[in-house]
């Protein structure tokens, strides 16, 4: 009776349990499949990235070294970067992530460049690709990873939600990069949500970015902090007038970074930095609006438009407000239009004409040009020292 009892009991609960809902397996709901087991690798136990080096481990888009470890900051070359991504690709598409072996006259990275330059469809193929990322020549920087990252995920046909919303990041513009942190896969390096496009990458980091691309459940939501160029670095207020140029004032918000970037990029005297960013925006800022005015020449109301939009669009990139990107964008557009008008004059004359016109107003801005006691009374080797820890020194060709 107590057997029968026991045995009716133990159907009834394996019943009960087959009707239940199974939880849902470790990768399950990830973007790539989990192909295989992670080793126990010998120096991970208690690092930042030991559970994202498990997870890209599994997808199997990175593996470990030889003698047993991963080695999270050993630096990715170029051959690496393009074997992961060759084999997200596979896996993104149907594959397994498995790469053809390199034949007899190839180098073991060789296989990963001709697949992922047809998966990318590269003009030219394999050269093109190896033009764009040398194997065996440099660290990978982060621009360079998430560049090609992202035609990865474009090739398969890829669009990951957003969890985020980042429109503009204060050292990089690039829509890679945006749509990366948007996805919470990115998640920047400070408080500003700075990318550092420039500095090399490591495998940990690399695993980190790849986990959260695999597994949703990794990926990050933030909110960054507002970076102001003029109140953080400068310590004043936007609307401070720092100089006089041809009899018309030039704000904190306008000459900021011009400042700042001279300060920042130049290891001479602060003073020998002033009168740089003073000459720059005499000479690249200032000279279109004041030619354009000597001409009595007018942006279009489209033109303003556009003008207007290219500062909201940029507005906290480098730290600058939307005025500061609104007058950019107005000296680029009359920059054109100043240009065919030269040009219609005389079209073998007018772009030498030109030139020297904008050189004649640009000298004379430059000796009009007249420091306030706000610019004077500023602490340069102060602005020099937070200039160099700020994002304005981390951009640069991050895409």
């Amino acid at each position: 009776m107590v057997k029968r009892r026991f045995s009716a009991l133990f159907l009834t609960l394996t019943l009960l349990l087959c009707t239940l809902p199974a939880a849902a397996a470790e990768g399950d709901n990830w973007l790539v499949p989990k192909v295989q087991e992670a080793p126990a690798f010998t120096d991970m136990a208690g690092v930042w990235c030991e559970d994202a080096v498990q997870t890209v481990c599994q997808t199997g888009l990175m593996q470990g070294r030889s003698d047993g470890s991963f080695n999270p900051s050993g630096a990715l070359m170029p051959e690496h970067i393009v074997t992961i991504c060759a084999r997200l690709y596979d896996l993104l598409t149907g594959g397994d992530g498995t790469l053809q072996e390199p034949a007899a006259d190839q180098a073991w990275y060789d296989p990963a460049y001709e697949s992922l330059a047809e998966a990318l469809d590269y003009a030219g193929g394999l050269d093109a690709l190896r033009i764009n990322i040398h194997p065996d020549k440099y660290s990978i920087r982060r621009w360079q990873f998430v560049e090609l990252l992202d035609q990865t995920l474009t090739a398969a046909d890829v669009t990951l939600p957003a969890i985020n919303q980042i429109t503009v990041l204060p050292d990089t513009t690039d829509t890679a990069v945006l749509k990366l942190c948007s996805a919470g896969i990115l998640t920047g390096s400070d408080q500003y949500g700075s990318f550092r496009g420039n500095e090399s990458l490591n495998r940990g980091q690399a695993a980190a970015i790849l986990a959260r691309l695999a597994d949703p459940a990794q990926r990050q939501t933030f909110t960054p902090e507002p970076f102001d160029l003029c109140a953080d670095v400068l310590g004043v207020d936007g609307a401070t007038v720092l100089l006089t140029v041809g009899g018309e004032s030039v704000t904190a918000e306008l000459f900021a970074y011009n400042l700042c970037d001279a300060l920042c990029r130049g290891d001479g005297s602060t003073q020998a930095a002033l009168e740089d960013a003073i000459r720059n925006w005499c000479f690249y800022d200032a000279p279109f609006q004041f030619l354009a005015e000597d001409l009595s020449m007018r942006l279009t109301a489209e033109e303003q438009a556009e003008a207007a939009q290219a500062g909201q669009n940029n507005a906290g990139y480098l730290g600058m407000g939307a005025a500061y990107w609104q007058y950019k964008q107005s000296g680029v557009l009359l920059n054109g239009n100043l240009r065919m008008l030269y040009w219609e004059k005389d079209w073998k004359t007018g772009e030498a004409a030109y030139h020297q016109e904008l050189e004649a107003v640009s000298e004379a801005l430059l000796e009009s040009a007249e420091p306030t006691a706000a610019l004077t009374s500023l602490d340069l080797d102060a602005i020099r020292a937070k200039s160099k820890n700020s994002p304005i020194c981390w951009s640069g060709d991050s895409l």
